[in-house]
């Protein structure tokens, strides 16, 4: 893939996608690969696969790496339940949402605030306005007093605001994702697939949603991210 500061073009099944204003902009397609949960839970961590906004599909990260500009999806049980948290590769940042998700736990039924990541929508700018801070952010929780299938701090379709460094400066970017679940005999399936990603590849810019041209479809799969959490 050639891509310029300019216009992006992007092919998608034949197709052709662009994004102007010095966005970079790709899509999910058939040839990508699956992107998988880290999972540190049953004595035996497993190393899931990021999603990194400055590279096509094809051009993903190894297993287990992080770059810069990079997210991805942990399952992680503790005594608060059974949650999945949002992290972040090196020197990158998402944007967290000012209005808390209340979850129950254990230690309070009554619940306490969760904050997932801050909503976005298509043709909406990223820069350093958004509410960009360091840390984990919770998708999806479940415990005994939330019952099945649990909360989500997200909706079905969710696109995440993310700032990170590179060659010196803070570049903003979005990534998309789709959202599903299926409950079969008390566990929870949940799919979350990367659909569309990029950055302003000017430092310091802002980055704007950028939404999937008309009459594009999106045929293929990353192959999802893929937890099954038995209860």
């Amino acid at each position: 893939m050639q891509a310029d500061r300019v216009l992006a073009l992007i092919v998608v099944s034949g197709l052709c996608v662009s994004a102007d204003a010095d966005m970079i902009v790709f899509e999910n397609y058939a040839a990508a690969k699956g992107l998988d949960f880290f999972d540190p839970n049953y004595g035996n961590e497993i190393y899931g696969q990021s999603l990194d906004i400055t590279h096509a599909a094809d051009q993903q990260p190894m297993i287990g790496e992080m770059p810069a500009g990079s997210i991805f999806f942990m399952h992680l049980q503790d005594l608060n339940g059974d949650f999945i948290w949002i992290g972040t590769g090196t020197v990158t940042n998402t944007a967290e949402s000012t209005d808390p998700t209340r979850i129950p736990i254990p230690i309070a039924p009554e619940g306490i605030d969760y904050f997932g990541p801050q909503a976005f929508h298509d043709g909406d700018a990223i820069d350093s306005s958004a509410n960009f801070v360091d840390g984990w952010r919770p998708v999806h929780g479940y415990n005994d007093l939330t019952g099945l299938p649990g909360v989500f701090t997200v909706d079905d379709a969710f696109t995440v605001g993310i700032e990170f460094e590179q060659d010196g400066g803070m570049h903003y970017g979005f990534a998309q994702f789709d959202l599903s679940y299926e409950v079969r005999e008390g566990v929870v399936d949940i799919d979350i697939i990367p659909t569309r990603w990029g950055y302003n590849d000017i430092a310091g810019q802002a980055a704007t949603v950028v939404p999937a041209p008309g009459g594009v479809m999106l045929v293929g799969v990353f192959g999802g991210l893929l937890t099954r959490r038995r209860r």
